[in-house]
């Protein structure tokens, strides 16, 4: 799974970060949150490395965190409830998904 996160609310030196209930994506500690990158031409899109999602319940709850590279503290949480992406099945025999979603908009669409 990767993510593309669209997020123009961040200040240099800041970093988007997905964290949510699956190990892969940090377990809910924001010290453990995977941290997405940009650059001049991609921003504002932010991209995650390919995470490896444990097989199991392919229902992933998670936020997107914006704080400093790097850095534990400071983090902001985006408001609102948690996202959840469906991702394929086993049985669908895709091997990988990205997760698309934008700071502050409520859609996530995993293509």
């Amino acid at each position: 799974v990767k993510f593309s996160i669209t997020c123009p609310s961040t200040n240099p030196g800041e970093c988007v970060y997905v964290v949510g209930a699956s190990p892969a994506v940090g377990a809910w500690d924001p010290a453990a949150a995977v941290p997405c990158t940009t650059t001049a031409s991609t921003f504002p899109v932010w991209t995650s490395k390919e995470l490896e999602i444990p097989s199991g319940p392919r229902r992933l709850e998670f936020k997107i965190v914006v704080g400093p590279e790097g850095k534990v503290d400071g983090k902001r949480w985006e408001g609102g409830g948690n996202r959840v992406a469906h991702l394929p099945t086993e049985a669908s025999k895709k091997t990988s998904a990205t997760v698309s979603c934008a700071w502050g908009g409520g859609e996530v669409y995993v293509v």
